[in-house]
Parts: structure tokens; C-alpha cells; sequence
């Protein structure tokens, strides 16, 4: 098939980045896929670098292309796709339950059906009064790019708060909250700038704090993974709480209680290692990206009717290209990181090493001024004296006994 897919902005959001995944996970499996982006950001690079085309205001002309389908995520870029090109079949996927331009269009016949990632999403759109067949998938996350990075150790030492949102008093709250229990904390994301890979930070982090996206991209590496953002928190997820976690959308909402700084340190004292393993694994059953974009495919072969232009050789070749091309840099990236560790390991093992052989000479001094001072007159002359306390200390004991 050949899709249009299209957001309002592509930049490095939690919604923008579903949409890079699903476009080079769609791109895979074969189909056609270009992406519309009036507003193209930091976004749009990264997926020009898959090979995915990226058309913006000034490329218009490529909205009248022969789609069969398209996927949209807001109302501005569906009614500029409703405009352009009449008839088309939108799959809309929403992602907020709030922001008002998130939501689809409430024109009869504009939107075919709409996809929610969570429970809360979902009932708001089914409340909508467009009536538009609504299907609840979950998030996606490409695991073999968010694979583990290592064993969590015993006792947390930093934190990572990965999020573009949080306000300054439950930052604050936050900051003094890890104080207390003993963690470093960093960020990354907001005023605290961005990053287009952030698996570096991740993978440096033995917990990963915030919601959604990032924190499904924490549980994907192994990381102890702790709700909490500017809409409160629910704490840990683990592998009874992440159900109820998931099904609102990893948002901080399925809170019972009000989350103060006590209460956020006596929650943080409830991390355990296990929670890697068992975060990957929840990510792995639930939220693998092939799976996600099988299941998009589904719902277009219900939506579009069947193109009347075949996938020729050379665009098979190129994107078989451009998957060899992908492979090269994630092995080219791991190979950098690799040598990083080993250069790390290396002076690790040089500074143990000089520790061991600065603890050796000080023995020998110990016993250089050892045998100096036993070889002293001084030490000769005393010796009697010393034999007397010896004798005295004996007769005391006996004494005591």
C-alpha cells in the first residue's frame, strides 16, 4: 500500500516519535510510506535519515498523490488531507484526551476509524458525536533498538526524568524527594534540551522517571521505570500495577492519593533489581512496534481499496537499501558505544591497578620503618622495659582470674 502519514508538528514529542516508529516499522513491511509535516521540526530529520519522505507546506504537491490510505493525529493536518485529497480513507490516531487540535474532526465522513493507545483515550472518543468506530491498541516500542543495557544493581544510584513537561513545584518536589533516598537525578528533555537518541541517557540511568512514551522506552531497557510528571504520579511499575498503569496511558491518573515529597521518597525506597528484567519483558509482550504496525496494515486493508500501481524492483531494492543502511549505523552506533565501555573498563583496571601497587609500597614502607626502628638503640636499650610490662600484664591477668 501506499500511505500518507501525517502530524500538524514533527518534532521530538511523544506522539511524534509513535509516528517515526510506526513509519519505518510500515516502511519494513513493504509499503510505500511518505509523512506530511506542516510544521516539520527536529523530527523530520530523523526520518529523512530512514529514508522517509517528508513533505511540508512548500510540498504540498505531494498530498495529491495516488494514496490508498492515511494515517493522521490531529484535526488540522485531517481536514487539510480531507481537502486535498477527497475520498481518501483516514485512520486517525488519538493520543489525548485533553488538548482540543488532538482530537478528530467532528465532520460526518471525514475520519473512517480511530485508533486510541489507552482506556482513558478511548472512552473520550467514543463520547464524541461523530460516532466513528474506535480500536484500542497500545503503544508501540521498537525493542530492538531499545534493547537492555546491563543488570540494575542492588541499591539505585541515579535517576532520569525523561519528559518535555513537568511543572517547577513537583520538579522541585521530585529533586528533594531522590535527595533523601540517595539518587542523583538528571534530565533530559524541556528547558534541559533534547537529544534525537536518548538511549545514551537511558541506558546511564538505573531508574527512568516520567510518562508514556518515555517511560515504556525505560521498561524496553531494563530500567526500574517511575510514573510521575506534571499530572501527578502513580509510582513503580511493576507487574501488578502496570495494567491498570497502561490502561491510562502510563498518565499519572490511576493515582488514588495525593503524592507529596514524604510520599514520593517512600516510594522511591520501594525499588528492588528485578524490575528490569521484569519492565523488558511487560514491553516485549505488550508493545513490540512490528506487531503494532501488523495490526495498522489490518485496519487499512478494511479502510483502502487496493492500488492500481504495483511495487516495482527498484523500490523494492531501495528500501531493502535503506534497511541494510539502518542495520549498518544501529551496529555502527553499538560498536561506538562497545568501545566506550572498554576504554571505561581499561582505566577502571589501570586505576585498580595502581591502587594495588601504591597499597604494596606503602607495606614496604610500614615495614622498612619497622625493621629501622627495631635495629635502633634506643629500641635495644628499651628492651627490658618492655619485658617488665609484658611480665606485668601477665601477673594481672593471673591476678584477675
Amino acid at each position: 500500500m501506499k500511505l500518507l502519514l501525517a502530524t500538524n508538528h514533527l518534532g521530538l514529542g511523544g506522539s511524534e516519535s509513535y509516528l517515526l516508529t510506526v513509519a519505518e516499522q510500515l516502511d519494513r513491511l513493504g509499503h510505500e510510506v511518505a509523512i506530511y509535516a506542516p510544521e516539520p521540526g527536529e523530527g523530520a530529520g530523523i526520518a529523512r535519515e530512514m529514508g522517509i519522505p517528508v513533505l511540508d507546506e512548500g510540498g504540498l504537491g505531494g498530498l495529491d498523490g495516488d494514496y490508498d490510505a492515511s494515517l493522521v493525529q490531529d484535526a488540522g493536518v485531517s481536514l487539510q488531507i480531507a481537502d486535498r485529497c477527497p475520498g481518501l480513507p483516514q485512520l486517525f490516531v488519538a493520543h489525548s484526551a485533553k488538548f482540543d487540535l488532538q482530537a478528530p474532526p467532528q465532520l460526518d465522513g471525514v475520519v473512517s476509524k480511530i485508533v486510541a493507545l489507552n482506556d482513558r483515550v478511548a472512552q473520550r472518543m467514543r463520547s464524541y458525536s461523530s460516532k466513528v468506530d474506535v480500536v484500542r491498541l497500545r503503544q508501540p516500542i521498537d525493542i530492538e533498538r531499545f534493547a537492555p543495557r546491563g543488570e540494575l544493581p542492588e541499591r539505585p544510584r541515579t535517576a532520569l526524568l525523561l519528559s518535555n513537561t513537568p511543572s517547577e513545584d513537583r520538579l522541585e518536589m521530585l529533586r528533594r524527594a531522590c535527595v533523601t533516598v540517595g539518587l542523583e537525578l538528571a534530565r533530559l528533555g524541556g528547558p534541559s534540551g533534547h537529544a534525537t537518541d536518548v538511549r545514551p541517557a537511558i541506558a546511564a540511568a538505573d531508574v527512568v522517571i516520567g510518562y508514556g512514551r518515555s517511560i515504556l522506552e525505560g521498561m524496553a531497557m531494563g530500567r526500574a521505570a517511575f510514573v510521575y510528571d506534571w499530572k501527578g504520579g502513580n509510582g513503580w511499575v511493576t507487574a501488578e500495577t502496570y495494567e491498570a498503569i497502561e490502561a491510562d496511558g502510563i498518565a499519572g491518573g490511576a493515582a488514588v492519593d495525593a503524592i507529596g515529597i514524604d510520599r514520593l521518597g517512600e516510594q522511591l525506597r520501594r525499588y528492588v533489581p528485578s524490575m528490569g528484567p521484569i519492565n523488558h519483558d511487560l514491553v516485549a509482550m505488550h508493545h513490540r512496534a512490528n506487531v503494532h504496525a501488523q495490526e495498522l496494515v489490518a485496519l487499512f486493508d478494511v479502510l483502502a481499496q487496493p492500488s492500481p500501481h504495483p511495487r516495482g524492483p527498484l523500490q523494492e531494492m531501495a528500501r531493502l537499501v535503506r534497511l541494510e543502511w539502518r542495520s549498518r549505523l544501529e551496529n555502527f552506533g553499538l560498536a561506538h558505544e562497545n568501545a566506550q565501555l572498554r576504554q571505561r573498563l581499561r582505566e577502571s583496571e589501570a586505576q585498580a591497578a595502581a591502587a594495588r601497587e601504591q597499597a604494596a609500597h606503602q607495606e614496604e614502607r610500614v615495614e622498612d620503618l619497622r625493621q629501622s626502628f627495631e635495629s635502633s638503640a634506643s629500641w635495644r636499650l628499651t628492651r627490658p622495659v618492655r619485658a617488665l610490662a609484658r611480665l606485668r600484664k601477665r601477673f594481672a591477668r593471673r591476678r584477675d582470674s
